[in-house]
């Protein structure tokens, strides 16, 4: 790189955070009968300083272990914390019908309906209504496919507090105490915290 920028620096850095942060980390997955898939669901409304787009996460659990999770950044922009919720709950509906089919070829029952769970009652009330009202025609008829899927039976969606919601670390930085209980609840072992500036994250953050 002929002329890095302070950008790039930080770039670098997080890089190194990463990998220093990650060389002994492994998830943990435990034998169980209990092959129950359901999935936590959240999004940081408009976190994006430059774009004003929201921020997507989720993970979805097999059992006592967690099989797959993903942070992505929202396509479109959004006008509320409900609709940002909402696209997530799209999101991670179509990584839910890849995972059940997955689940499927192994031979292994899924229910009837799979559990996400939402930690927005707004979204939850939206996804419930029979009807499409202002507040939602003008988001893209894509992120309507949760409505179906829950009709169909394939899907229910269920309230979780924001304290015991998961998928929060999944979308913006939270403190040290969440992070540790994030990182037990999905069975990360070995990942180094660190302080920077007075400010608690993961060293892979």
């Amino acid at each position: 790189m002929e002329t890095p920028t302070e950008r790039d620096w930080k770039s670098a850095k997080r890089i190194t955070r990463y990998l220093a942060g990650t060389a002994n980390a492994k998830l943990c997955l435990s034998s169980t009968n209990d092959l129950i898939l359901r999935g936590h669901v959240d999004a940081d409304w408009a976190g994006e300083k430059s774009s004003r787009k929201s921020t997507s996460g989720y993970p979805f659990q097999l059992g006592h272990g967690t099989i797959t999770w993903s942070t992505k950044r929202q396509i479109i922009v959004v006008l509320s914390t409900t609709e940002a919720e909402y696209v997530a709950l799209e999101e991670a509906s179509r990584e839910l019908l890849w995972l059940r089919q997955l689940l499927n070829d192994f031979s292994v029952q899924t229910p009837d309906a799979t559990t996400l769970y939402e930690d927005n009652q707004g979204c939850i009330r939206l996804i419930e209504s029979d009807r499409f009202g202002e507040r939602t025609k003008h988001i893209n008829v894509r992120y309507h496919m949760v409505k179906d899927l829950r009709e169909k039976g394939i899907l229910e969606v269920k309230y979780c507090p924001s304290e015991e919601m998961i998928a929060d670390n999944l979308t913006k930085p939270v403190c040290k105490q969440q992070i540790e209980s994030f990182t037990k609840k999905v069975g990360l072992e070995g990942c180094r915290l660190e302080n920077e500036k007075g400010c608690w994250r993961k060293a892979f953050s």
